[in-house]
């Protein structure tokens, strides 16, 4: 072994550490590894991940997986061989949990959309797909800005719905149904006012969530 050693002179002593190699400076970040997942596994333009400022990572995963259609859905889980029960919705028991039923056809999830498109006084349309849902985002007349908060809201939608139907099949209490629009509502509230660059207040976010923009 000495032998095998002799003339490495460029050898220092210092403590181990991990590098991480998506980065010239070995240190570690989410946006390179959202690269990296954009730009091999998901090759294509429009399954790329678009993160919404105004809400949390862990919500603007959630939408990534709605729109990349991979969350384990009971449809999705029979697609992959495996043996289970029931691919039925478990919230409404009319229709099979693909990702389209749960977060866009729904009645449950619709019910809750008419509900954001009246806080935010703007038109409603029923939508059954995430595509039919984007361009109708497209087609609303807001700020761009403030159109990024709503695209949160529906994020965050997305988000309590897929952990709605988790308690609803793993939990002992079964979960209440109106809960899901209050905790929206109240959630987005805090995730808008510490990540956007403006001052309001509980009530006028109730009333008129376009004060985000004052």
């Amino acid at each position: 072994m000495t032998s095998t050693l002799e003339g490495c002179n460029d050898i220092v002593p210092c403590e181990d550490r991990y590098v991480w190699t998506l980065e010239s400076d070995g240190v570690f970040s989410v946006a390179s590894i959202r690269k990296e997942i954009d730009g091999n596994r998901f090759q294509d333009v429009s399954l790329s991940s678009m993160w919404v400022k105004s809400v949390p990572i862990k919500v603007n995963i959630i939408a990534w997986k709605v729109k990349s259609n991979a969350l384990p859905t009971r449809f999705n889980i029979s697609r992959r061989g495996m043996d289970i029960d029931s691919i039925v919705c478990p919230i409404c028991n009319a229709g099979v949990e693909s990702t389209n039923h749960i977060f866009f056809q729904c009645v449950v999830v619709r019910q809750i959309m008419r509900k954001i498109s009246s806080w935010w006084n703007i038109d409603y349309s029923d939508v059954n797909s995430y595509e039919e849902w984007q361009v109708w985002l497209v087609s609303i007349r807001i700020q761009s800005k403030l159109k990024g908060v709503l695209e949160g809201v529906y994020y965050g939608l997305w988000w309590y719905m897929w952990n709605f139907r988790n308690k609803l099949l793993f939990d002992k209490k079964i979960p209440e149904k109106a809960l899901i629009f209050d905790n929206l509502v109240s959630s987005s509230f805090y995730w808008c006012k510490f990540r956007c660059k403006a001052s309001f207040k509980w009530d006028d976010w109730l009333k008129n969530p376009y004060i985000v923009l004052v």
